[in-house]
């Protein structure tokens, strides 16, 4: 019996140009050695394939052996940001090639490999360093552990496992091998198992990703392709077949890891996926799948399986913990969805809320917090088209008596500071649904529905009352100013630039009469 190999590699040479929504992927002169080095591995692919010789059982050596210095130069030219992986990566195709060199050998002198025998365990051993590189590579690409991408993880292995049990483990365990011959057999497709574990893990937790990292994914796709077909075919028939086609899949698999360590993209590491709890639809269709398996083999009866109690037993076994994992997932998917209403929903309160400062700023004064000019006009415009006799209304200008004086020998923030207490006062003097505004400087407006016009008088007299004690500011200073009043009755529509204009005019005959008092238009 002849066992074979396997081999992890990330990256090639090449720049994404992208023409709508198609990619063209093409060389640069910064990949050329890459480049090179992918052409002369599959030179020796394609010799592989057309050489009848048996010494073309050496020519994986040469590809094998190559990786080792490959991986060398390309940490050594691109510098990662963690060597780790990929060191270990070279450390894994060390005994790769050995075991590579041995099993050629004897296919050159016609021998048959020994089984259990040195190749294999050298195959082994190159395999849990290469899933100990896939881990350290995880662990760099995707950063700390994530729940929902080690559950897609888990269902992804387990549906696999479910076809290895199908296909390989249960055929090796009705078969008449050994103990020692019955473990190593299954002990390759289980190291299988776990670099698909590790690979699903870095797939699932990684957004964007480099060139190099999505060779290395390649590889373990062509790595478990390979495998698989050489164990499941040599599981169920007693014999490889395709035995060539396996050949060159573990050949292009190293090729590829060669290439992934020479690729620039090497220093440029993965990033994490964003809202890894996620569900595309894609990944959905795979899991799916991947859970409709099981009951699939056991509907077709693969392999006699429905006459295999324990077959089905552990089938069963498998469905039932996929189907824990996919509960658990949705779980996952549930709570991410509340989490992501409940962000969006205290998003929108901040938006509104934003949106009502934003609103205020722009019809209140900054200073006093009163409506300023623009929310003035606005209501005038309301106000004053539907006056009439029986429902006036009044306009009132305010100007201070004395500020510029306050602001000259005391300082404009004492000044800005009587401002806000005129505000409040005149705030204090009127009803809520009267509109006091502040026009700018020390000037102040209020406009009364509903009023005649000697309720209009009174209102000017509390307005003047309201000066008669002095303001008390910052550190107990008393400031005393007074106010001149123009106001104007409307009793019939009106626009407000003239209303406005008659209590301006009324402003200054109150200004001109001795201020600290009233004048009607």
């Amino acid at each position: 019996m002849m066992l074979h190999h396997r081999s992890p590699a990330p990256g090639g040479g090449r720049q994404v140009r992208a023409v709508g929504k198609l990619q063209a992927w093409l060389p640069s002169r910064r990949e050329a050695v890459a480049w090179a080095y992918v052409t002369a591995g599959v030179a020796v692919i394609v010799t592989f394939l057309v050489t009848s010789s048996p010494v073309r059982y050496l020519l994986p050596v040469l590809v094998s052996a190559s990786v080792v210095p490959a991986i060398a130069v390309g940490v050594a030219r691109n510098k990662p940001s963690s060597r780790l992986p990929w060191w270990l990566f070279a450390a894994g195709m060390a005994p790769f090639a050995a075991a590579d060199t041995i099993w050629g050998l004897y296919q050159v002198r016609g021998d048959e490999v020994p089984f259990p025998g040195v190749a294999d365990m050298l195959y082994l051993g190159s395999y849990l360093l290469f899933t100990a590189g896939l881990v350290a590579l995880a662990r760099r690409e995707a950063g700390r552990l994530h729940w929902a991408g080690l559950l897609d993880a888990g269902i992804v292995t387990l549906g696999f496992a479910t076809l290895f049990w199908a296909f390989i483990f249960a055929p090796y365990l009705r078969s008449e091998l050994s103990a020692w011959p019955l473990a190593v057999s299954i002990a390759y497709p289980a190291t299988d198992l776990l670099l698909l574990s590790v690979a699903a893990r870095l797939m699932f937790t990684t957004g964007s990703r480099s060139p190099s990292f999505l060779l290395c994914l390649g590889w373990l796709v062509v790595l478990l392709a390979a495998d698989g077909l050489y164990y499941g075919t040599q599981a169920t028939t007693g014999t490889a077949i395709a035995e060539d086609v396996s050949e060159v899949g573990w050949m292009l698999s190293v090729l590829l890891l060669g290439a992934a360590a020479l690729h620039s993209s090497l220093a440029r590491p993965a990033l994490a996926a964003a809202a890894q709890e996620r569900m595309p639809r894609r990944r959905l269709s795979i899991l799916i799948a991947l859970i409709l398996m099981g009951p699939l083999i056991v509907l077709a009866n693969v392999g006699g399986i429905r006459d295999q109690p324990v077959d089905v037993t552990v089938i069963v076994g498998m469905m039932a913990a996929l189907s824990l994992l996919l509960l658990l997932r949705v779980a996952f998917l549930a709570q991410f969805a509340q989490s992501r209403a409940i962000a969006l929903a205290a998003s929108l309160r901040e938006q509104s809320v934003l949106q009502e400062q934003l609103s205020h700023q722009a019809t209140h004064d900054p200073l006093t917090g009163l409506a300023n000019r623009a929310l003035l006009n606005e209501r005038l415009e309301s106000v004053l088209g539907r006056c009439s006799d029986d429902c006036g209304a009044g306009l009132v200008m305010l100007d201070l008596d004395g500020f510029k004086e306050v602001n000259d020998t005391l300082g404009h923030p004492v000044g800005d500071e009587l401002l806000v207490g005129v505000a409040h006062r005149l705030a204090g003097r009127v009803r809520d649904q009267d509109l006091v505004a502040r026009l700018g400087g020390d000037e102040f407006a209020l406009l009364v529905e509903g009023v005649d016009e000697r309720t209009l008088h009174d209102y000017t007299t509390r307005l003047l009352d309201a000066f008669t004690d002095p303001f008390i500011l910052a550190h107990g200073h008393p400031v005393q100013v007074t106010t001149s009043i123009g106001a104007r009755s409307i009793t019939k529509p009106t626009a407000p630039t003239e209303a406005l204009r008659d209590a301006d005019t009324a402003l200054y005959r109150a200004k001109t009469a001795g201020k600290n008092q009233a004048a009607f238009y």
